[in-house]
């Protein structure tokens, strides 16, 4: 008889997922379903999802385990009434190791968890006696026979509404929401600043972001300067552009320097990172090819929305003892229909790239994180030098400067780039040789890199794109950005893929293969 477990996050992106015996078959964040980026609260609806993508009730589900927020005023406890087994556990940090080591099972690892901050020390199962507000800000953990073990933490103080931006501690996340907040007031872009980084330059008029070495703060100085500026700042202003230098630089800085100390002191040179820092496409490139570390592991779902999934292995591992290797893809939602193989449709898709149209994708299940990753994509030709503000301006109607991703076959990886990825999944930037860099203008940032997705599976869509794409103009990578509508989160199901293309003026969706006009 299988076992079903379901692994529920109520925080800001929210999630649930579903485990059947030691595969994990579904998973979906709230805000796919309820369309409101970032959306929080218990997630009922993506326990129904769940529920009726697997054809399973609620009596056949063996144990819930539910990661709640502390304060959180939005849970519908009296929904898991009708569960037989429910679990409450806050180990934020913990849970985001052991989401982590699904993607590295077969090597012990070193784990790094970095984010804003993670659960209080009260709900570590420890006594506070400080008087203090404190959370997690940063966590060290070890994997050994598929077992987590934590190896160091640090708790910071939380200090609400303490400076015009919002509250503080310190946290390499908090920092950066920081700069978020001055700049595009929202904790929520931090993807925004990473890029904007690339066009700032180090000022003398910015204090240096952190203080490190025994202990870990952020600077003061730092601190006020934000505070002396007007917000929002301009995007376009040299100001913005060196602030987030500034931010991504120390954040570059801090976590190279915090990994060869522990690489050392541990002597595990297999390092996995997670938490919402790891994130940060441009930091995972660089940590990858350090010469210190063997590997470096990230997994899809970094952020909150990940933690549903570690607490589900966290119950697998360590409540129920089974050490099966987890059987995942990355396409952990709902099929709406099979994927039907046609090669006249993928040419006539190629043409229509060629032409220079962009084109949605659609099949399978979608994508479980925040990287669209060929199932719920838009793809366009990289070649084209103007395709980067059409899309960006007309198309997705968001700044100009953000670059997009890549996607290319992994037997063709090595003509792009020299360097090592973090991840197949988008999660690294790398840095694209100096004679490919004009092949492809729409695509390469201002700093030389591009964040690749890379495509081995034969099955899906996108590998037979590429392939086509070469034999038709001898190019191996095209623009891959996600499928969505300003404002909006990844679309889920195929009404609302047509929906969101008509908005963004895309006139072509390929769905499950076959090419279908939207107007």
């Amino acid at each position: 008889m299988s076992r079903y477990i379901i692994g529920v996050h109520s925080g800001h992106d929210s999630s649930a997922c579903l485990f059947k015996d030691n595969v994990l078959i579904n998973a979906i964040a709230k805000e796919r379903l309820t369309r409101k980026k970032h959306d929080s609260g218990d997630p009922i609806e993506c326990i129904e999802y769940l529920l009726e993508a697997c054809k399973v009730s609620k009596s056949d589900i063996d144990m819930v385990i539910r990661c709640n927020w502390y304060d959180s005023t939005e849970l519908k406890n009296e929904y898991y009434n009708d569960f037989k087994n429910v679990i409450i556990n806050k180990n934020h940090h913990l849970f985001h190791a052991y989401a982590l080591t699904l993607v590295n099972p077969d090597t012990d690892m070193l784990i790094l968890i970095l984010d804003g901050r993670g659960c209080r020390l009260e709900d570590a199962e420890k006594k506070n006696k400080t008087g203090k507000n404190l959370f997690e800000s940063e966590s060290v953990y070890k994997t050994y026979k598929n077992k987590v073990i934590q190896l160091e933490k640090r708790y910071s103080e939380h200090f609400p509404n303490l400076y015009k931006w919002g509250s503080h501690l310190d946290s390499v996340g908090y920092a950066y929401a920081a700069v978020s907040k001055a700049i595009f007031q929202s904790s929520n872009a931090a993807g925004k600043v990473m890029a904007l980084a690339s066009f700032g330059k180090k000022n003398k008029n910015i204090p240096d972001v952190f203080c490190f070495g025994e202990d870990f703060e952020i600077n003061k100085k730092w601190l006020s300067f934000i505070e002396s500026l007007s917000f929002p700042i301009p995007y376009e202003s040299s100001t913005a552009k060196d602030l987030s230098y500034s931010i991504q630089n120390a954040l570059e800085k801090y976590i190279f320097s915090r990994i060869e100390t522990l690489v050392q002191k541990y002597s595990i040179k297999t390092v996995g990172i997670s938490g919402g820092v790891a994130l940060n496409c441009t930091n995972n490139g660089i940590i990858a090819n350090l010469l210190t570390i063997e590997d470096l592991f990230v997994f899809p779902a970094s952020g909150d929305d990940g933690i549903s999934i570690g607490a589900a292995v966290w119950a697998i591992r360590e409540l129920l003892n089974d050490n099966r290797k987890i059987e995942w893809k990355i396409g952990l939602g709902k099929v709406y229909r099979e994927t039907v193989h046609n090669n006249q449709e993928v040419k006539k898709l190629i043409k229509l790239l060629m032409s220079g149209e962009c084109i949605g994708l659609f099949e399978n299940g979608s994508e479980y994180g925040p990287r669209a990753l060929c199932n719920r994509s838009i793809i366009a030709d990289a070649s084209r030098i103007e395709m980067k503000n059409h899309i960006n301006l007309n198309v997705k109607q968001r700044e100009p400067f953000r670059p997009f991703g890549g996607v290319v076959l992994e037997k063709n990886l090595k003509l792009l780039t020299n360097d090592k990825l973090a991840s197949p999944y988008m999660l690294s930037a790398a840095k694209i040789k100096p004679e490919y860099q004009h092949i492809i203008p729409a695509l390469v940032h201002a700093d030389g890199t591009v964040r690749l997705q890379i495509v081995s599976d034969k099955n899906m869509i996108i590998y037979k794109i590429l392939e086509e794409y070469e034999l038709e103009t001898g190019r191996i990578v095209l623009i891959n950005t996600s499928f969505n509508a300003k404002g909006e989160p990844i679309v889920e199901t195929e009404s609302e893929a047509m929906l969101s293309a008509k908005k963004m003026g895309i006139r072509y969706v390929m769905i499950s293969g076959t090419l279908q006009d939207v107007t």
